[in-house]
């Protein structure tokens, strides 16, 4: 990813335990979904302007075979403004203990959370019942978020930014103590009926950066076709395959995966200034593909660049493809395409082996 101070991406970056997730114990790919995971955020504006309402949302999925409790997305319901240094885990001296050394943001505190919320922020509580659920989540960008942002050396404009968390849990949520060697360690674990907290195959902890200018936008990206073998796919009915009979993966097709992305979606990003000419480069574009376990696998490009800063759009051979699996069954595949603004796009579908 190409990007400047000036232009600092929104996105959602699984934390902890969840990065394992993401791999597995058993190192599958990460286009490999087997279990709970967050694959994508989005704002509705990925640049917001202070006192713009704002639309956050994730895309998760939970694609464990066994699932004794159902996988929900938690939202903690404060909005973490300017923390100090913009990073994120600044924000969990909001929950109490191992704090960064400035507990504030450019001379006034962190904000605070819900007075219900906080008072439950003791070991052993579920928290469940106080935290917002689904795969949404609505905030008003504060309205002094641009000017009480500290200078940043280097920015090419003024600009401030927020910070939401977000939870997939297949249980429910309690505070948990954090490592006061470890600032980023998170604040919040998923636990069981029993009180057992659970691991990376079953939650997931996510922030999502949201940042705002008071004057440059962005616009997430559009998908308008993905392409199976250079064909369009209906996105209803989904894409029907053969499964691979052979004894040798390598024997049967591997047919490309392509996702259609418009010139109008690479914006210029002003804040990316090429070095010779001076003038503002266009925005960097890629895909990241999954496909849940037993519908087949992504066995080359699992991340596919669409747009280059310089070059505009890649012709090059560089589509994603697609390995069959070895017996008949159903899934989905999964396609998120993101911009380096924080833009991003996604769709979903079928997956039928035959």
């Amino acid at each position: 990813m190409r990007t400047t101070r000036a232009t600092p991406p929104l996105f959602a970056l699984v934390l902890g335990a969840a990065v394992a997730a993401c791999v597995g114990a058993d190192f599958d790919p990460p286009s490999l979904l087997k279990t709970v995971r967050i694959l994508g955020s989005r704002a509705d504006k990925p640049y917001a302007k202070p006192g713009e309402p704002v639309t956050v949302e994730v895309l998760a999925y939970d694609a464990r075979k066994e699932k004794p409790e159902p996988m929900q997305i938690f939202w903690i319901p404060f909005v973490c403004e300017n923390p100090p240094g913009d990073l994120y885990y600044a924000c969990f001296a909001a929950f109490g203990g191992a704090a960064p050394p400035s507990a504030v943001a450019n001379g006034k505190p962190l904000p605070s959370l819900p007075p219900a919320l906080a008072n439950a922020l003791k070991p052993g509580i579920d928290l469940s019942p106080l935290l917002p659920k689904g795969p949404t989540y609505t905030f008003t960008m504060p309205a002094d978020v641009v000017s009480s942002h500290p200078k940043v050396p280097g920015a090419s404009a003024p600009y401030g930014m927020v910070v939401l968390f977000n939870m997939v849990c297949a249980g429910h949520v309690e505070i948990v103590e954090r490592d006061a060697n470890n600032p980023q360690s998170a604040p919040v674990g998923c636990f069981d009926h029993d009180g057992k907290q659970l691991g990376a195959d079953e939650s997931g902890i996510g922030f999502t950066r949201v940042y705002a200018y008071d004057q440059r936008t962005n616009q997430n990206p559009v998908i308008a076709r993905v392409l199976f073998d250079g064909k369009p796919v209906d996105l209803a009915q989904g894409i029907p395959f053969a499964h691979c009979t052979s004894a040798n993966v390598g024997d049967c097709p591997h047919p490309k995966l392509d996702v259609d992305v418009p010139d109008a979606s690479d914006e210029v990003n002003e804040g990316d200034l090429d070095p010779q000419s001076g003038q503002p480069r266009k925005e960097e574009i890629w895909a990241s593909w999954f496909v849940t376990d037993g519908a087949g696998a992504i066995s080359k490009n699992e991340t596919e660049l669409l747009y280059e800063p310089r070059l505009g759009r890649i012709t090059s051979d560089n589509e994603a493809e697609y390995r069959p699996p070895s017996a008949v069954g159903e899934g989905l595949l999964f396609v998120v395409v993101h911009d380096n603004r924080g833009g991003a796009a996604w769709t979903q579908l079928p997956v039928h082996v035959q």
